[in-house]
């Protein structure tokens, strides 16, 4: 009768790390089948996702400047024009949108600052300004069409209009709704101007002219 020879240490050794190597190759595809039907299951909606999609991808007019619009203070009545200090800044491709603009202001007695294009995505027009400026701003938005209100961390009184691909005019004088006697309406879905958490400024847009005064 043959008598079996024990395996060497070496053997049992190499045996150990065949099956330490089999264990962890069959839980990563266990995984892998795991994580597979994970995907399937979510693909084709048997599985409710974890992430919440709708956050995933920006909307078209997603951008910087989307936040709550403050309201204006009660009994608040519009501001001389020759008192606000505007910027303009030309977001389209539409070449020296913002150096006319800025001469219609200043037709109508505004006070113009810098001149420039911004390479901001929006759809619609943006009066930007600070906790001091929300009065200037609403005198200002009354001549701009389709322009939202958007605060920033600013300390002065100055107001930025962003000019989109969507401007075409400003609103005909005739048709501005503002008297000095009358108190300002605040826009619709607005939040009260304590409650609105102020952006920190935005990068400055390339400016193209500086006009003093």
């Amino acid at each position: 009768m043959n008598q079996r020879t024990a395996p060497s240490p070496r053997e049992l050794r190499r045996r150990r790390m065949h099956e330490r190597q089999a264990v962890v190759f069959g839980l990563l595809i266990g995984a892998l089948i795991l994580v597979g039907l994970f995907a399937v299951g979510i693909a084709t909606g048997a599985v409710k996702s974890p992430v919440d999609r709708s956050i995933q991808t920006a909307s078209p007019d997603d951008d910087a400047m989307t936040t709550a619009q403050p309201c204006v203070p009660a009994k608040t009545k519009p501001v001389s024009y020759g008192r606000i200090k505007v910027n303009i800044y030309n977001a389209s491709s539409r070449a020296g949108l913002a150096t006319t603009v800025s001469r219609e202001l200043d037709a109508r007695g505004f006070k113009t600052g810098t001149i420039g294009n911004s390479t901001q995505d929006i759809k619609s027009q943006r009066i930007v300004f600070g906790p001091k400026g929300v009065a200037a701003a609403y005198t200002l938005a009354a001549q701009v069409p389709d322009a939202k209100l958007v605060l920033d961390a600013r300390k002065n009184r100055t107001v930025d209009v962003v000019l989109s691909a969507s401007y075409s005019a400003l609103v005909p004088l005739d048709d501005v709704e503002l008297s000095p006697r009358k108190s300002m309406t605040s826009v619709a879905g607005c939040v009260p101007l304590k409650d609105v958490t102020p952006l920190a400024p935005l990068p400055k847009a390339t400016p193209t002219v500086k006009v003093k005064g």
